[in-house]
């Protein structure tokens, strides 16, 4: 891992394992999202949920250089509207969900492919995520895990909650 991305134990127990989370809560579960309103055939929620899955994956990205906390909507706008990378510019090139066909769905899937794939492969850990009446929830194993690594490094417990998105 650290060879290829520069990234070390202490960023995996910081801002990987929070990025991984926040991959398992807002990625992961609105793609699964995106899949079902496509099977029933509703486009403009399949456009709008590939919208939130792109959403998603910014603040990931965000994530894993280090920011802590959910942004506030101005910080999610501007972040949206002028970040580089793939998924903010797949952002940019959906199509419009109102009034949308098959074609502007899969257009819209095409478009968080890669970026969705691209965050997947350089999160350093999988948190395997279970259904619930509710929605999604992480397993607690992993988080477990996790802060016994942090606290075996000298690390205080993470705030899972910080990154409410």
């Amino acid at each position: 891992m650290s060879e290829e991305t520069g990234n070390d134990l202490t960023w995996v127990l910081t801002h990987g394992a929070g990025a991984a989370w926040q991959y398992a809560m807002a990625v992961q579960s609105t793609a699964q999202d995106v899949e079902a309103a496509y099977d029933d055939e509703d486009w403009a929620v399949c456009v709008e949920s590939c919208a939130t899955v792109l959403r998603a994956v910014v603040y990931c990205d965000q994530v894993a250089g280090g920011y802590v906390g959910p942004p506030t909507d101005l910080e999610r706008h501007l972040e949206l509207a002028f970040a580089g990378g793939d998924a903010a510019e797949a952002l940019h090139a959906l199509p419009v969900p109102a009034d949308a066909t098959r074609d502007d769905a899969d257009t819209a899937r095409g478009l968080i492919a890669g970026p969705v794939a691209a965050l997947w492969s350089r999160l350093p850990i999988e948190i395997p995520v279970v259904r619930s009446a509710t929605g999604y929830f992480p397993t607690v194993r992993i988080g477990r895990d996790i802060e016994r690594l942090r606290a075996e490094h000298g690390l205080p417990p993470l705030d899972w909650n910080q990154w409410e998105f």
